[in-house]
Order: structure tokens, then C-alpha cells, then sequence
């Protein structure tokens, strides 16, 4: 059975830019679905990792240490707290705002999405042996460390 890229024009499928936006499609398949098997979304996990790095955070500086909108942050914080994974409770420093911790529950969530991220990567990188993973690794580094990307 021919694969998808043997079918499609060269001139295109070829092309760095291509390949890469179809891996980061497929890439995000398979999180979604290992995180949606663990009844969360990665949004939990980008902001339980925030807390469990920077400690207590306001909402704006999870968004920012999150790299998410403040939308997503509130209702992602929400959802986190009433599952028990993290607290809020008002600042000593101005009432109305809030600070946000993880919980001991938190971090196990979090170790459990850090297994189901080490389950996507072994998905996608399965037809590469390590030391081609740790060259795409370093290739990957080298290109987003180069750029203003989020």
C-alpha cells in the first residue's frame, strides 16, 4: 500500500514547510487523543506545568509562563480546581486577586500527562532511532530558539 506522500505532488510534498505542518498536525492528534484518554486536555497540562515551575502564580502569569490566551487560562483553572489539582486563594498583596498553586493531586496529574506525552512522542518518532531523535531534538531546539515563537 503506497503511503499518503508517494500520492501527492512533489512539488510540494517535499517541502520542509509541508512536512512540518503535517507532523505538527499529526502531532497534535496524538496528544489530544492520549491526554483525552486521561479525561484532559493539554491546556491542563501546560498550566499544571507552569505552577509546578514558577510555584504560586497569578492568572496572567500562568497565560504568560503558559504561553495561553486568558480565556483559556480561566477556564482551564476552573476546571483544574474543581478536579482538586490546584487552589486558589486571594492575594496578601491585593484581595481581588487571586493566586494559584498546585495540589499534591496536581502534580501526580501531571506526571500522569507527562506519561501520556512520552506515549504520543513514541508514537510519532517510532520510525527514528535514537540518535536521530536527539538530532531532531537539537534541530528543533536550534529553529525555535531562533525565532519569537510561543
Amino acid at each position: 500500500m503506497p503511503r499518503m506522500v508517494d500520492e501527492l505532488a512533489a512539488r510540494f510534498a517535499q517541502r520542509p514547510t509541508w512536512r512540518l505542518s503535517t507532523l505538527a498536525h499529526r502531532s497534535h492528534q496524538l496528544l489530544a487523543a492520549a491526554f483525552a484518554e486521561r479525561g484532559r486536555r493539554g491546556h491542563d497540562f501546560r498550566v499544571l506545568a507552569a505552577l509546578d515551575e514558577f510555584g504560586e502564580l497569578h492568572q496572567a502569569a500562568i497565560g504568560r509562563h503558559a504561553g495561553l490566551d486568558p480565556s483559556d487560562v480561566t477556564q482551564t483553572v476552573r476546571d483544574l480546581e474543581a478536579a482538586g489539582d490546584l487552589t486558589r486563594r486571594p492575594s496578601s498583596d491585593d484581595r481581588r486577586r487571586m493566586v494559584i498553586a498546585i495540589t499534591p493531586a496536581g502534580r501526580r496529574t501531571l506526571e500522569e500527562l507527562d506519561a501520556a506525552i512520552d506515549e504520543a512522542e513514541a508514537a510519532l518518532f517510532a520510525p527514528l532511532s535514537e540518535p536521530q531523535r536527539g538530532r531532531l531534538r537539537t534541530t528543533l531546539a536550534a529553529l525555535t530558539d531562533a525565532r519569537d515563537l510561543p
